[in-house]
Parts: structure tokens; C-alpha cells; sequence
């Protein structure tokens, strides 16, 4: 009889597979960060997000600290990251994009 027998709990991932159970990002979103309204989109919506499920501690340090230990995950996580922080900067760097960053962030 030739057969493997493995855990009940074993399972086999995909090299694709494993960029979305360690929180990493893709060559694709990696990239798309880089453009103007997608960077600026998941920066903002992230920082809401995070906002919101950390409300009741220091959030904008915890989330600083949060963006760094994602970052050093991958050297892609580093490109997306770093193209996101980058267009969210250049928002809050104008009262234009300053209001609707905070109305984002802010809102429920």
C-alpha cells in the first residue's frame, strides 16, 4: 500500500496563496500604488479601517508602527507601502486634499 498519510489539519498553499495568509501584497498592487488615485485610495481607506478597529488606543502611533512591521514582510509590501504614504502625503500637503482625507479617515 503506497500512501501518505498526513494530519487532518495539513494543508498545501500555493506560492500565491501564501502572499494572502501573511498579509502581503501582489506585483499588481505593488505597482498600482504608485498611481495617484489608488495610492491615495488605499492609504486612506486603510487609515479608516485601522482607525476604526483601534479606536480606543493611540492609533495614529500604533498605525505608524502597524505600516512598518507590514512593510518589512516583503520588499513588495515596501513598494506599495511606500507609493501609498507617498500619495497620501502629497493629499494632506494641500487644504484641497487635507478636508476630504479627514472626512474619510474621520467618518463612520
Amino acid at each position: 500500500m503506497n500512501s501518505i498519510t498526513l494530519p487532518a489539519n495539513y494543508n498545501i498553499l500555493s506560492c500565491d496563496e501564501m502572499t494572502y495568509t501573511e498579509g502581503g501584497v501582489g506585483v499588481v498592487q505593488a505597482v498600482m500604488a504608485w498611481f495617484p488615485l489608488y495610492g491615495w485610495y488605499k492609504a486612506v481607506s486603510t487609515i479608516h479601517d485601522y482607525r476604526k478597529a483601534n479606536i480606543n488606543s493611540n492609533w495614529v502611533e500604533n498605525g505608524m508602527n502597524a505600516l512598518v512591521v507590514h512593510a518589512e514582510k516583503s520588499s513588495l509590501n515596501t513598494i506599495h507601502d511606500a507609493g501609498c504614504s507617498f500619495w497620501f502625503a502629497a493629499s494632506c500637503a494641500s487644504i484641497i486634499g487635507l478636508v476630504p482625507n479627514a472626512l474619510i479617515i474621520f467618518g463612520s
